[in-house]
């Protein structure tokens, strides 16, 4: 399947782990597959960027066919999406930096996802300077790109916590 094809189109992703996403495809890189997230039916919660190395198959299902058609009746799928350098890896995560600001990283294991903001980025790595789910902030962590498996961001999650969220004081904390 032609990747061009996909954008603009409802899709589900299966992971290497089983694990399944369903979205509208943003765009797609040879390391990053952008979606507007699908948690259920016909919502959409924020965004989520997919880590390619994690993805096992790509498929427009009967359902996710029907979920289109409803979600252009709403008009969700000509909302205009952050635009994002997916095809460099420091470009991407200063985009999400710059524009985004805080993000929802999940690593290799499903179960454990971190909260935070962007502190740096460097060739193979960036740090995030966490806060936990009490909005609190926390100790800075460094991710390895190739262990993400998923970053979301405007998700109702994350804005519901940096309601909350006490002001940012330094980056060299």
């Amino acid at each position: 399947m032609n990747t061009e094809n996909l954008i603009n189109k409802v899709v589900s992703i299966t992971l290497k782990s089983k694990a399944y996403f369903q979205g509208i495809v943003i765009d797609i890189s040879d390391d990053w597959c952008y979606l507007k997230y699908i948690p259920v039916d016909y919502m959409t919660d924020g965004y989520v960027i997919i880590n390619k190395r994690y993805i096992a198959g790509i498929e427009i299902t009967e359902e996710d066919q029907f979920k289109e058609r409803i979600l252009q009746l709403k008009g969700v799928i000509s909302v205009k999406s952050p635009i994002l350098a997916l095809d460099d890896n420091e470009k991407l995560l200063a985009d999400l930096q710059s524009k985004i600001g805080i993000i929802r990283v999940e690593i290799k294991d499903h179960h454990r996802a971190f909260i935070g903001k962007i502190n740096s980025i460097r060739k193979h790595s960036f740090r995030v300077h966490l806060f936990s789910p009490g909005a609190v902030w926390l100790q800075l962590e460094t991710f390895l790109y190739k262990e993400i498996r998923a970053i979301y961001f405007e998700e109702d999650y994350i804005n519901s916590l940096k309601l909350i969220l006490p002001p940012f004081l330094s980056d060299t904390e």
